[in-house]
């Protein structure tokens, strides 16, 4: 871990220029667990992600891309780097000595999105943390399975809101796509006999959604694609019943 992310972490302060200020709206550390373990996997000469806020999760997927290649790419987009963010982020990548590897686009990500495709854009990872309606979410990921080269992995943060959570669900439905990985809310495993009780309800009636909690679902989920996405124009698989309903074969990192 490069010497500035490990500052920012352990003091949980970030600089903007003038002033010192709390670290806010950043991914985990045991999140960002989940990136390293997919840039190592797939060794990406591409990566994209969108929302780049104080810079903590480009930190940790540059620390990694650097391991693999000097060569590599990391695509940002937040169009509200330069307002809201004031520039932390991209301060915190120049201290780090890795703006040479990113290009950031500070433009909504349903513009900027089309424009790397119309461009022949090709990425083999991706992190998928920006607005957070389903709708949005939806169109993020539309576009980043365009671009997403066979092997890739795409990952998804605050995959325990229910607008995250029920894209991913609709993921899994995806024939192209298996799940790589995952960052549990909270372990089972520390869980009581009441709450063991009431996921097992949940998972049986999946309707009963006053059953659910979102700790019930992980936070971060990745999943890789196995194969080019081929479906029909006309095709379609329900998704909603499966909510509550986890796939099988999901690895647990950090969990």
């Amino acid at each position: 871990m490069n010497q500035t992310l490990r500052e920012i972490l352990d003091t949980g302060t970030v600089w903007d220029g003038s002033d010192s200020l709390p670290l806010h709206d950043n991914m985990s550390e045991e999140d960002c667990g989940l990136i390293t373990e997919a840039i190592k996997t797939v060794k990406p000469q591409v990566s994209l992600e969108i929302g780049f806020g104080c810079g903590i999760s480009t930190l940790f997927a540059c620390d990694a891309l650097a391991a693999n290649s000097d060569e590599c790419k990391h695509i940002i987009i937040d169009p509200h780097q330069n307002t809201i963010f004031r520039n932390i982020g991209l301060q915190n990548v120049r201290r780090a000595g890795y703006e040479y590897m990113i290009e950031l686009y500070e433009t909504p990500s349903e513009l900027a999105l089309p424009r790397l495709l119309a461009e022949g854009t090709q990425i083999q990872t991706a992190i998928i943390d920006g607005w957070h309606t389903f709708d949005h979410a939806l169109v993020d990921f539309f576009y980043v399975n365009k671009m997403l080269e066979v092997g890739g992995i795409v990952i998804l943060d605050d995959a325990n809101w229910p607008s995250i959570f029920r894209l991913t669900q609709h993921i899994r439905a995806y024939p192209a796509y298996e799940p790589f990985a995952q960052i549990d809310s909270r372990s089972s495993s520390r869980s009581g006999v009441r709450t063991k009780a009431r996921r097992t309800l949940s998972r049986m009636l999946p309707g009963v959604t006053w059953l659910k909690r979102s700790w019930d679902h992980p936070r971060c989920v990745a999943f890789r694609k196995v194969m080019p996405d081929t479906r029909s124009w006309d095709w379609h698989v329900e998704f909603w019943s499966r909510i509550g309903v986890m796939a099988t074969g999901s690895a647990a990192v950090g969990a």
